[in-house]
């Protein structure tokens, strides 16, 4: 009885570590300069996400990991986004801009709220001269 009790003990510490650890890394994103909230899509499902600029890329975080590497990176200069649609989200009761874009030559869809693709859009648009860059629709 005794050893399980210690057992469960150091199986409760190690999951509120896990825990701690998880909620750390996602404020730590967060908190960065140009992350946003930015779902992406991934076969036939939404991924939510953190999406960060940088200098030369758009990075994205999964939320659901404990990883503190980027799961995906963008170049700046080969970005371009071909379409965005404005939809209302009904369980959330707010409105979220829709885009497909392409990097290199691989098509991507991601989602955020208005405010964050337009932040998007305008730092496509501000990229360096020297970047190769792309019109943005």
């Amino acid at each position: 009885m005794r050893a399980a009790l210690i057992i469960l003990a150091v199986v409760t510490l190690l999951a509120l570590a896990l825990a701690l650890v998880f909620l750390w890394r996602l404020r730590s994103i967060a908190a960065r300069v140009g992350s946003f909230q930015c779902s992406l899509h991934s076969g036939s499902h939404w991924v939510p996400g953190i999406a960060m600029y940088t200098h030369e890329a758009l990075v994205w975080y999964d939320v659901v990991s404990l990883s503190r590497s980027p799961r995906y990176r963008w170049d700046r200069s080969e970005l371009v986004i071909l379409e965005r649609t404005v939809r209302q989200d009904p369980v959330h009761d707010r409105v979220i801009v829709e885009a497909r874009c392409l990097d290199h030559t691989e098509p991507l869809q991601i989602a955020a709220a208005p405010a964050a693709f337009e932040g998007l859009v305008s730092w496509l648009e501000a990229s360096p001269p020297s970047a190769r860059r792309r019109d943005v629709i």
